[in-house]
């Protein structure tokens, strides 16, 4: 992942971006030793004329200085923003493959939170991780150089300071255990329909308030260590600086630099010391997103192959039980199994457990007991985006391009008629092209629902989850719908399995499994 970031960005914006971060530090450098220059010259009291060399120079600094600070901001929050877009690009496309492979790995109930939240740490890897240091390394070696005739080989003083200060790059932070807490909450909040019927909430609450304390006391061991570690390094650069004070002074008195040079070095030495202190949290930012990467890269890793029924079916659930932390089982012993062209109903009523069931057969969560064994190989195995998930704001043509790449125009207008749409994209200004807003704002409830129906009707994979379709619709465009997503079925050889609290159409499914509170 680390090395796919390396190419987010053209190799030429990244050396004008380095040029800038170092010119911008050395005209600071610079800036210093001509104002220390011209203070100490000044007071010799010389001729005018011979201070304008130095007059000039504090104003030319001074203003390269701003230009170049102004010039590294701005190409690099666009270059922040570049890399932002495309790392959520590649990020969502891998979420979108893996979302409907079945998983085996633990905390795929998680897998986009934290998908996300790594994501979040990766975004400034370039620019926080990589060029300070690359930056910084440079003018330490330049500096050393011009520093090397009047110190000699005591200058490695320099270079052994940028190394130290590269030290958290072996401190592996908590982020594992930062991991568990996020995804503890997010079950918590995701089952506390399931866990006020089983009457463990209070057990839920006193668990996860037991996290969150272990979680606190981490995070505080590591700010400690951190504000240790910072304040050890500060004190060694003082040592360092005082050092180098004592031995400048004593070229001073063997005549090898006169007290203009002196003072020149000294407020160099200064400023270039103030440099080194960004390196801890360079060095921070490097480790977090090589971890943040090795957390990404490991779901793709990990997501393993369909388990192979011995049977022909497609699907077979034996002894199927999930619950949640200290909760009571949300199922119990369930079994039944699905066999292409036999589609299946799941119904019940709001809290019983229907999404609960159709993110373990979509590999989305693990189930605590009980195993799902899928009888094919083929990958996605079932294709499903459950019900309010997010959408993409610029229109209905881009969600598809995003979400199924490969469906071609005429299936993408097959799968929106299937789904009702037509007469609604009729009445955009721009056809399927209309800007949809953030999260598809300015379509209705039911309208988002039928736009995520028509996305899973354009896959290919052998089985196709509908959670809640006919949400926010009357009952005549439910029915519509309906029909013509089995009818479609029918003509593709796709299996489909709906979840739904409503009673629509059963005849036309080979099983109906209603859950009930008392199977809670």
């Amino acid at each position: 992942m680390l090395k796919e970031l390396l190419f987010l960005l053209h190799p030429l914006d990244i050396l004008l971006l380095l040029l800038l971060s170092l010119s911008a530090l050395l005209s600071n450098l610079g800036l210093l030793g001509a104002s220390a220059w011209l203070v100490s010259s000044a007071a010799l009291q010389p001729p005018l004329f011979a201070l304008t060399l130095g007059i000039t120079a504090v104003r030319a600094l001074g203003i390269a200085r701003a230009l170049l600070r102004y010039g590294e901001r701005y190409f690099t929050h666009k270059s922040a923003f570049s890399i932002l877009d495309s790392l959520r690009l590649h990020l969502y496309d891998k979420a979108r493959i893996l979302a409907g492979t079945p998983h085996t790995a633990k905390n795929k109930n998680t897998f986009l939170s934290d998908l996300l939240s790594n994501a979040d740490i990766l975004q400034e890897f370039l620019l926080r991780g990589i060029l300070p240091p690359i930056v910084v390394l440079c003018a330490t070696l330049l500096v050393a150089l011009f520093l090397r005739p009047v110190l000699s080989y005591v200058v490695l003083i320099l270079p052994l300071l940028y190394l130290v200060h590269c030290l958290p790059l072996w401190i592996k932070p908590h982020l594992y255990t930062d991991s568990r807490y996020r995804n503890q909450l997010l079950d918590f909040a995701q089952g506390i329909p399931e866990l006020l019927l089983a009457g463990s909430l209070n057990t839920a609450v006193a668990k996860l308030n037991k996290t969150a304390k272990h979680w606190q006391i981490h995070q505080q061991h590591d700010k400690t260590l951190t504000d240790r570690l910072d304040f050890l390094l500060g004190i060694l650069r003082i040592f360092a600086f005082f050092l180098l004070f004592i031995l400048l002074l004593y070229a001073l008195q063997q005549g090898q630099i006169d007290g203009i040079s002196l003072s020149v070095w000294l407020l160099v030495l200064l400023a270039f010391f103030n440099e080194l202190a960004v390196l801890p949290t360079a060095a921070r930012q490097f480790r977090q997103a090589q971890i943040a990467s090795d957390c990404l890269q490991a779901p793709a890793e990990s997501a393993c192959t369909n388990e192979v029924s011995p049977s022909d079916k497609l699907l077979t659930v034996s002894g199927l039980g999930f619950h949640y932390p200290q909760g009571m089982p949300v199922f119990s012993s369930l079994n039944f199994s699905i066999t292409a062209g036999c589609h299946t109903a799941i119904i019940g009523d709001s809290g019983c457990g229907k999404t609960t069931l159709a993110c373990l057969l979509a590999g989305l969560w693990q189930p605590t007991e009980g195993s799902i064994h899928y009888g094919s190989s083929l990958r996605p195995f079932i294709c499903t985006i459950p019900q309010g998930s997010f959408l993409f704001s610029a229109s209905i043509r881009e969600n598809f391009s995003r979400l199924q790449p490969a469906a071609s125009e005429k299936e993408i207008v097959l799968a929106l008629q299937t789904a009702q749409l037509a007469p609604v994209i009729e009445k955009l200004p721009q056809g399927m092209d209309t800007p949809l807003g953030e999260n598809a704002c300015s379509l209705s409830g039911g309208e988002r629902n039928r736009l995520i129906s028509a996305l899973i009707l354009v896959s290919s994979a052998p089985v196709l989850l509908f959670d809640e379709p006919t949400a926010g619709l009357d009952r005549q465009t439910a029915d519509k719908l309906l029909t013509a997503i089995l009818d479609r079925a029918e003509l593709t050889g796709q299996t489909i399995i709906l979840i739904t609290h409503d009673m629509p159409q059963l005849s036309r499914f080979s099983q109906v499994i209603k859950l009930t509170p008392s199977q809670t």
